[in-house]
């Protein structure tokens, strides 16, 4: 996100927020609305229906909330109380905590040597979290193969993420980054644009890039230490 009109861009983010729940929430209201008036009349098919209706609306103001509350946090990461974190520890980490997610897909993770930046622990976490998610969310036909990689760019070091999902066509590689951009229906559209907030308030930057023969790449930078970070 550009930081330059900081106004602004909160106002524009919390519309949209507002109109993706009020969205579902009316979705909700409205089925409810139709449950009383077919369980009276006892058109049992309809209220069957209508009931999937809000359950599907509810499940959706779930993942908004969630998302925005993510989104959140993210915003609150400062630069102040940075220490050195080993990015592979984190990353094992995440892997555990979404070990069943993995289990259910058959996903696999595999990685090389990565190593320790200066951050908050936390907010990094929370953005392996976010890229390995997006990963499994957008699989393609195969069980998701997920590789993570590292490479030194003097006081930085430059992460890799790749999976074998279908990738991102290049007239949507920025666009994904914003908030509440949905390549496909389900999510809320946040978890990459809480990874571009946590790697820009972390002095590096984040993108994507196309990949010919297919699959998604993610790449961010990090500054390998504090001094890197205040000179960003």
């Amino acid at each position: 996100m550009d930081h330059s009109n900081p106004d602004q861009e909160i106002s524009q983010f919390l519309l949209r927020a507002c109109h993706d729940v009020r969205a579902a929430a009316r979705g909700v209201r409205t089925h409810s609305e139709l449950l009383l008036r077919d369980a009276g009349a006892n058109k049992l098919s309809d209220v069957e229906q209508r009931l999937g209706f809000v359950v599907e609306g509810a499940r959706k103001i779930d993942v908004l909330l969630d998302g925005l509350a993510a989104y959140s946090i993210a915003l609150q990461t400062e630069r102040r109380g940075f220490q050195q974190v080993r990015m592979d520890v984190l990353l094992r980490s995440v892997m555990a905590r979404l070990k069943k997610n993995f289990d259910e897909c058959g996903a696999e993770v595999e990685y090389g040597p990565l190593p320790s930046v200066s951050g908050n622990a936390d907010r990094l976490m929370q953005l392996w979290e976010q890229l390995l998610r997006n990963a499994v969310a957008h699989r393609g036909t195969a069980a998701p193969r997920i590789s993570v990689s590292a490479d030194e760019l003097g006081e930085a070091w430059q992460f890799t993420v790749l999976d074998n999902g279908p990738g991102v066509e290049e007239e949507s590689l920025d666009a994904i980054f914003k908030p509440f951009e949905h390549l496909q229906p389900g999510g809320a559209g946040l978890g990459l644009a809480i990874c571009r907030e946590i790697v820009q308030r972390h002095g590096g930057r984040i993108w994507a890039e196309a990949r010919p023969g297919g699959g998604g790449m993610f790449r961010f930078t990090l500054p390998a230490n504090q001094a890197a970070v205040n000179g960003a």
